[in-house]
């Protein structure tokens, strides 16, 4: 599927599955399109589309969101006009569901506040945040 045709699917929560790399793969074209701040934004506002249509609404996890986009818009800024592909081919750690445990421990990360707002990492910062 084109990155337009994703990107509108997703918006809508009109998806049947979203796999790992969706997840990157929608950061890293928001973050392309419309800089961090609003890929923030509008990834948070796809995921609780989606996860209310599969009807998982307690899946959004505020922390995840934030931290991912973090850390793909700092790489994505580093390497601008590539496509999705050739960005995952040079940066395999994205391809790891478990990279922010490099950040957080599991405690944090997964604990109640970090699901409800964004959690500052306890065990390093995340790149490009002053």
């Amino acid at each position: 599927m084109d990155d337009d045709v994703f990107l509108d699917r997703f918006s809508r929560g009109d998806l049947s599955g979203f796999a790992h790399l969706d997840h990157v793969r929608v950061v890293y074209l928001y973050t392309r399109r419309a800089g961090r701040d609003a890929a923030v934004e509008l990834t948070r506002a796809g995921l609780r589309a989606l996860t209310g249509r599969l009807g998982v609404p307690e899946k959004y996890h505020e922390t995840m969101t934030v931290a991912w986009v973090q850390l793909v818009s700092a790489r994505a800024a580093a390497e601008p006009g590539r496509d999705f592909t050739a960005f995952i081919d040079d940066n395999p750690r994205f391809q790891r569901k478990d990279l922010l445990e490099d950040y957080y421990s599991r405690e944090v990360l997964f604990g109640a506040e970090a699901r409800g707002r964004f959690v500052e990492p306890d065990l390093r910062p995340l790149p490009g945040v002053a």
